[in-house]
């Protein structure tokens, strides 16, 4: 049989491009999660810019928009995914840093957002704890690796460990040991745990063994 490439969730990311907006802590939280991500780029002068952002929304699964600092372009953009939202499968997210932006504006206060404050996985205030929890939880087999790793005890770490061997999967045609060890560093999870997360991978056929190697590959979709 063919071998059932992983399907990531295609984001479009909007955000702001200045000295004062750390774009690499930012895209380094997207590059740790299972999104295939296209970045807005707000520094472009160009008579077609918004026949690029436009094409940008509409082929994403969804978008993402970091509004600190309530860059003007990262707004257009947003204008843009909200008229495109009456078609089906084209839902949008807001973030928000609130040590970076001063009040919401009006127009878009009572618009749901996610806010953070650092650009890590802090419950309820890092980055990445808010897009796992609010925007990849929703995803069909996040919700089944979700199940599978209760979040009590080292549950979040372990469900962490999880997203990031997807995340790895994106880039690469297989995961080894080396691999794995990378992926686990800062979560000081043991060698059972790190086996856990792989069984609960592979009974959802999320990954698969390869034959007569050490090594695991790409299983079915994470997103449909």
């Amino acid at each position: 049989m063919p071998r059932v490439r992983t399907r990531f969730p295609n984001v479009f990311v909007g955000h702001p491009f200045s000295d004062r907006f750390p774009v690499k802590k930012f895209r380094r939280i997207f590059q740790e999660l299972p999104f295939k991500v296209v970045y807005g780029n707000t520094s472009l002068e160009a008579e077609h810019l918004l026949d690029i952002m436009r094409d940008n929304v509409t082929k994403a699964d969804f978008s993402i928009f970091d509004l600190s600092g309530w860059n003007p372009n990262v707004a257009l953009e947003l204008g843009l995914a909200q008229g495109l939202r009456k078609k089906p499968g084209k839902p949008y997210y807001i973030l928000l840093n609130t040590r970076r932006s001063g009040n919401v504006p009006a127009d878009i206060q009572g618009i749901q957002r996610f806010e953070y404050t650092s650009y890590d996985y802090k419950p309820a205030a890092g980055l990445g704890d808010q897009l796992i929890n609010y925007v990849l939880a929703k995803q069909y087999w996040i919700k089944k690796i979700w199940t599978a790793l209760p979040e009590a005890g080292k549950g979040q770490k372990k469900r962490l460990m999880a997203i990031r061997i997807l995340a790895h999967m994106r880039d690469h045609a297989q995961l080894t040991p080396d691999n794995l060890q990378t992926i686990a560093r800062g979560t000081r999870l043991r060698s059972d745990d790190r086996t856990e997360v792989l069984d609960v991978l592979r009974k959802l056929k999320l990954l698969r063994k390869i034959k007569n190697a050490n090594a695991f590959k790409q299983g079915r979709k994470i997103f449909n």
